[in-house]
């Protein structure tokens, strides 16, 4: 049995307001807060050689810089990642959903029933996404070692659809510093729990 614990990055000041792919926008105080809460309660339950996967990106770096130091570690043992970034949104890039919908309302129209496969305008496809997950997640089990990876809700929500062997739309959309632990067996989760920042 392999150890999974998906991490989503703590909040940004674009966190809720405006979509974020590729920008690189910082925690804010809430989100170093939470970051920091959410290691604390993780550090306790990680075996000393966990392996933590990270995004490049830098919400996702200093999520996995507080993961490092509760389990004193050195954040140059954070292996980086690019296929855990999260997607490219393209056209919504740093935009409201209300200035996206003015823009392009079919995609606003689209995203606000849910869909679960978006090709993103000028950015990354709905297949290219998967795809990269699924050779990121493959890897991850594929070492057979206790594992942390930290990332963003939509790389996170394929992966967990993976793992529980079931669509990703049907898996939980993690938020801002919140973590889902997964048990696998022969690729497969065989319990999963969230938990959730302590502020």
């Amino acid at each position: 049995m392999t150890e999974v614990v998906l991490v989503r990055h703590g909040a940004t000041a674009w966190t809720g307001h405006r979509y974020c792919g590729r920008s690189d926008p910082p925690l804010d105080a809430t989100g170093l807060a939470a970051a920091a809460s959410l290691a604390a309660s993780l550090a306790p339950t990680l075996p000393p050689h966990v392996w933590i996967v990270s995004s490049p990106a830098r919400r996702a770096l200093q999520t996995a810089a507080a993961i490092t130091a509760a389990v004193d570690r050195d954040d140059a043992d954070v292996l980086v990642d690019d296929r855990w970034n999260e997607a490219d949104c393209g056209i919504a890039e740093g935009r409201t959903f209300d200035e996206l919908a003015a823009l392009v309302p079919d995609l606003a129209a689209a995203l606000a029933r849910g869909e679960p496969a978006i090709d993103w305008p000028g950015g990354e496809t709905a297949a290219a996404l998967a795809a990269r997950v699924e050779a990121a997640w493959d890897d991850v089990i594929s070492r057979g070692v206790p594992t942390v990876v930290v990332s963003h809700a939509g790389p996170l929500r394929h992966a967990l659809g993976l793992a529980l062997a079931r669509p990703p739309e049907t898996a939980e959309w993690l938020e801002p510093a919140t973590a889902a632990r997964v048990e696998i067996v022969r690729h497969r989760a065989v319990s999963e729990t969230v938990l959730r920042s302590l502020t």
